[in-house]
């Protein structure tokens, strides 16, 4: 499973880590993870305009991993309130996904897994959304009443210098004004595009007057020319969610595979894309139920697939081929028709699920309007609501790893009072040296690891201070308890924290991370380490049972603390704007109206920031294997998700190749038979893409530049090759003189694939090819597949047994008994 930030930066790009996601976040005045506003249980988070306002209508809020589109309210408008005259508008749209966690143990097998959804509340609704292109000025620009000639002579040149023209101010918004096409016009000596457009935005009255001065009209809704560069105008397509659709009408915008129906993974339960049954050509129409899609795999990558109705464009008069097929119907790949989204108005559970990817858009954030105070007024900001929960009972053994997963981010557990040591130079080498210094309790992420001459491990846990390996307990990130994830249960809570009389449960919540406090908490302590930024990290990793506010409507016992509140205060104006939030919880509640989900009212909750940071940081993690005594992370191979090559996977390779079982199997055994696919030298280490790096390879590839200064990896004759033990430390010394040529150099995974050989592999680039196959052991039969077809001579001698045919191209024509190798090994079998 993929995960994404739930919103882009302001660039529209991605946020560098968690981190600077969390900096944003927290300048948001309200709406934090635990506890909101007028003291009340709040479990999730709120992203707004006041801290990314580009999410109105630029940027939309993005699904945060991959999942399935259960339920959604898509309303066609706003709805209002009344409150003390004023009417008040407010968004209870929402859109509901649904995720499949699920990590194995690549040694055992074994899995953690469980549902978990993430709710996205107060979305745009439909008839907000931008229906055309709108274009954003990134400067100041100038706005003209006609366009400049477009090869002026010296006398037009006078006359367009004089023609009126005004600076629209950068972050000006327009739209185009089909009134008028395109103009070739000149501006110093360089042409441009210009184009009409429509002045969204509303200038000050002082812009305003200075431009009549000028003599250009810039008011609300007035049509000037300016020159279309990409350099001051940026182009914002409408960005309208796929989900809500379901029939779609689309065109490929580039050549695609139609493949037969997806095969079901037994071990891993993952649909695995069906062979490719016809090639479909740019501009073939598609036709496809969106509310039907599926995620298949492709190689390493789970692809978004829709069964489609295709006709290929028409030729010479004749009518294009059609038919049924799956095709990957990715944004990048077809150019969809917008058609009227069904349901709007309604709470829909949906038949089927539709896929969605992560980072693929959600919507922009809806405006939300509440009282100024209680004699009226109104406060105004666009938000959503974020929030991440699950009702699975798996979620234990997730959380206790009880299938040992290990990989992604790595922890030591250091004790408090260790003696810590130092490294020193002794005659040339490393000394671990006691000082007087003890060890802190502390979670040290991604500690270093090296060994001493007499193999003992030792762990840095601080800048220079190192304990002894045996003294820590190494973690990884998969050991959710044990990196300090802790759960709170507050069942049966109403969620209020009353000032003056603070509930069991925000107790426990403060004393769950805050252990140093004694006797009872008063609510404004409480309130503050709940709202206190310094105590985030720890609000983070808690995971708290509590009925859902989505759940009951405004009549259920969980609100009569509201009527309490009423009583106790006796102001009738409170009792007018309790009467108002009323009004409102009924009309936000969805939960238990969409009984088909069978979703119950207790939900543990997730905080967003700390399930992204614990997700994307394995993410964009690498494996981690030793060179030489020292343990290092690899930035070019993914983390091994424990999938083997099983028989059905054989039996689909050999009908595609035309080949028997034991041939492929042959292959493979002679290949890395001793070794296997991966190597893993320690229990601290992970699995990596097993390889041979070639000297010879390394050397052609490089010219020979590094034959003297590195001979033991730079060398025009073969051979030397090590024990497998060596060949990553081998590998990055190359790697760190030529990143392409040393991955290029090595041969990779199950059936030996020398890198170079990536396209024939089906690969656009070597580092596409090692990483796909350091995470899969599935992608090393494929690209075995894909390199066979590439090559007649190798499809032919598979077919006929031909081994030593087959080594002289497989292995080169110094294949020194390979061929007899595989021979045996198919006898064998």
């Amino acid at each position: 499973m993929k995960f994404a930030f739930p919103i882009l930066t302001a660039k529209g790009e991605e946020f560098k880590d968690v981190k600077a996601l969390t900096e944003l976040i927290n300048g948001e005045q309200s709406g934090h993870y635990l506890l909101g506003n007028h003291n009340k249980w709040h479990g999730g988070i709120h992203i707004s305009d006041k801290s990314a306002p580009w999410c109105k209508d630029k940027y939309p809020v993005r699904a945060i991993a991959d999942g399935k589109v259960v339920a959604f309210r898509m309303m066609k408008d706003y709805l209002t309130s009344e409150y003390q005259g004023e009417s008040l508008r407010y968004s209870n749209c929402f859109c509901l996904v649904q995720h499949e966690y699920c990590e194995i143990n690549a040694e055992t097998k074994a899995k953690n897994e469980f549902t978990f959804y993430s709710l996205y509340m107060h979305l745009l609704p439909w008839d907000k959304y931008q229906s055309a292109e709108k274009l954003v000025l990134k400067k100041g620009w100038n706005a003209r009443n006609s366009v400049p000639h477009a090869n002026p002579d010296a006398e037009q040149q006078r006359v367009d210098a004089a023609l009126p023209r005004f600076t629209l101010p950068k972050d000006t918004e327009l739209e185009m004004d089909s009134s008028a096409p395109s103009q070739k016009g000149n501006v110093g000596g360089k042409e441009y595009d210009f184009i009409k457009v429509i002045i969204k935005s509303k200038l000050s009255n002082a812009q305003i007057k200075e431009a009549e001065k000028a003599g250009v009209l810039v008011s609300e809704r007035s049509s000037v020319w300016i020159a279309n560069s990409p350099d001051a105008v940026e182009v914002i397509k409408p960005n309208v969610p796929t989900w809500l659709f379901d029939q779609i009408e689309a065109e490929l915008s580039k050549n695609m595979a139609g493949r037969a129906d997806p095969v079901s993974n037994d071990k891993s339960g993952r649909l695995m894309a069906g062979s490719g049954s016809v090639s479909l050509p740019a501009g073939t129409k598609l036709q496809y139920d969106a509310h039907q899609l599926e995620f298949h795999w492709i190689g390493d990558k789970a692809r978004k697939m829709a069964r489609c109705k295709y006709v290929m464009p028409s030729g010479d008069g004749v009518q294009g081929s059609c038919g049924i097929a799956w095709v990957c119907v990715e944004d990048e790949f077809i150019k969809a028709k917008t058609l009227p989204p069904s349901h709007l108005g309604e709470l829909y559970v949906l038949p089927s699920p539709v896929a969605i990817a992560a980072g693929e858009t959600i919507g922009y954030l809806g405006l939300v309007e509440t009282p100024g105070s209680l004699i009226g007024g109104k406060k105004s900001k666009h938000q959503v609501h974020l929030e991440v929960f699950t009702q699975d009972p798996r979620l234990d053994d997730v959380l206790a790893n009880k299938a040992g997963t290990k990989g992604g981010a790595t922890y030591a557990k250091v004790p408090v009072g260790l003696v810590l040591h130092e490294k020193k130079k002794q005659d040339g080498k490393d000394l671990w040296v006691a000082t007087a210094d003890k060890s802190l309790e502390a979670l040290v992420e991604s500690p270093g690891l090296e060994k001493d001459a007499t193999k003992q491990e030792w762990v840095c846990v601080s800048s220079g201070k190192y304990v002894k390996k045996e003294q820590v307990e190494l973690l990884s990130q998969h050991d959710w308890l044990k990196i300090g994830f802790k759960t709170v249960d507050g069942t049966g809570s109403d969620g209020y924290l009353d000032p003056d009389a603070p509930p069991a449960f925000f107790t426990d919540l403060v004393k769950s991370f805050d252990s140093d406090g004694n006797g009872e908490l008063s609510s404004e302590e409480i309130q503050a380490a709940l709202q206190n930024s310094s105590n985030a990290d720890q609000l983070h990793k808690l995971i708290v049972k509590h009925p859902s506010e989505w759940y009951e409507k405004s009549s259920a016992s969980s609100y009569l603390w509201l009527n309490k509140l009423m009583a106790k205060l006796g102001l009738p104006d409170f009792d007018l704007l309790v009467d108002h939030e009323k009004q409102r919880i009924d009309k936000l509640e969805w939960m238990q109206s969409a009984t088909k989900l069978t979703l119950e009212k207790d939900s543990w909750h997730f905080s967003p920031v700390g399930i992204m940071a614990l997700a994307i940081k394995a993410q964009n993690g690498h494996p981690r294997t030793y060179i030489g005594d020292t343990l290092n992370e690899i930035e070019f191979l993914s983390f091994y998700n424990g999938e083997v090559v099983e028989e059905s996977d054989y039996v689909n390779a050999a009908s595609e190749l035309g080949c028997e079982v034991n041939a492929i199997k042959a292959i493979a055994l002679t290949e890395t038979g001793s070794t296997g696919s991966y190597y893993k030298f320690s229990d601290q280490d992970d699995a990596v893409l097993s390889i041979l790096f070639e000297r010879h390879k390394f050397s052609n590839m490089t010219d020979g530049k590094y034959d003297k200064s590195h001979p033991e990896i730079s060398n025009p004759v073969g051979g030397g090759y090590g024990k497998y033990k060596v060949q990553y430390k081998k590998l990055m010394l190359a790697y760190s003189l030529d990143k392409n040529a040393a991955l290029k150099a090595a041969s990779w995974g199950k059936f030996q694939i020398l890198g170079s050989n990536h396209l024939s592999a089906g690969y656009k680039d070597v580092n596409e090819f090692v990483s796909s196959l350091s995470g899969s052991e599935k992608n090393h039969l494929k690209a075995f597949v894909n390199f066979i077809k590439a090559d007649n001579r190798l499809l032919k001698a598979i077919r006929a047994k031909d081994w030593l045919a087959f080594a002289l191209v497989y292995n080169g024509p110094r294949q020194k008994g390979y061929d007899k190798r595989m021979k045996d090994n198919y006898n064998a079998l």
